[in-house]
């Protein structure tokens, strides 16, 4: 699954974290990627940790991979920290947090810098390590920053060995026939042939922005996007059959 939480609340901006854990657990995944998760990031999350929240509520293991982490609000108090997570209901054989070129949203400066967020890891199915990645990409409309940041991507997928099922979920910010992704699709290919229904916004959705892509030797049974509003944008699911 691959999921923009919007920091637990629904459409309407309501904080509703049980919610987004219901939407997980009926739609059966067993591997989860989660954008915009707060840990004790600030009062519109209600300061909790929801990496570790929805795991412990999904029985599941969790990565979570800040992109930001700041002080805490006051002495002896948990840093605040905002960014991606990866649940899985496999063993976790290893986990990486990589940088990527943003802008950071916490400075009015649109100059570029690299920061984490980026998370890959690699679960055990079976007996067969598959290497997750998660991504969350620029939303500006100008793509130069996205097109810096799938460069980054490929040359991650590169880095595996060859014949390694690589998986890659992503709320992209852009639709998948957009110039700036085209490198993905010479490694990957859209779980939904390019022809998958629109994520955002969840409520009336114009534009798919969230992706789940495979390597050659992954079969693609089905996919298909969840409709919910328990965040502002859809969840994607795809079943998938790796090789031993």
């Amino acid at each position: 699954m691959q999921y923009n939480i919007h920091s637990g609340r629904d459409s309407q901006g309501r904080l509703n974290p049980r919610r987004t854990a219901s939407v997980i657990e009926r739609s059966g995944a067993e591997v989860i990627a989660l954008q915009e998760v707060d840990v004790h990031w600030s009062r519109r999350s209600a300061w909790r940790d929801q990496a570790r929240g929805l795991a412990s509520r999904l029985g599941m293991r969790a990565f979570f991979a800040p992109i930001y982490t700041l002080p805490p609000p006051r002495p002896g108090y948990p840093k605040r920290r905002f960014g991606l997570a990866v649940l899985s209901e496999h063993p976790v054989l290893a986990a990486t947090n990589h940088r990527m070129t943003r802008r950071n949203t916490q400075h009015s400066s649109e100059t570029t810098v690299r920061l984490p967020g980026f998370p890959e890891v690699v679960v055990d199915i079976n007996g067969t390590a598959v290497h997750v990645y998660a991504a969350h990409l620029d939303y500006r409309e100008r793509p130069r920053t996205r097109r810096i940041q799938v460069r980054e991507i490929a040359t991650a997928l590169d880095r595996d060995d060859p014949g390694t099922p690589r998986l890659l979920l992503g709320d992209l910010n852009a639709t998948s026939r957009a110039p700036e992704l085209a490198p993905l699709w010479k490694r990957l290919r859209d779980t939904t042939g390019h022809t998958g229904a629109p994520t955002y916004p969840a409520r009336r959705p114009r534009m798919r922005l969230d992706h789940i892509a495979v390597s050659g030797e992954t079969e693609v049974v089905c996919s298909t996007t969840v409709a919910s509003t328990a965040s502002d944008h859809l969840p994607v699911v795809a079943e998938l059959r790796i090789p031993s």
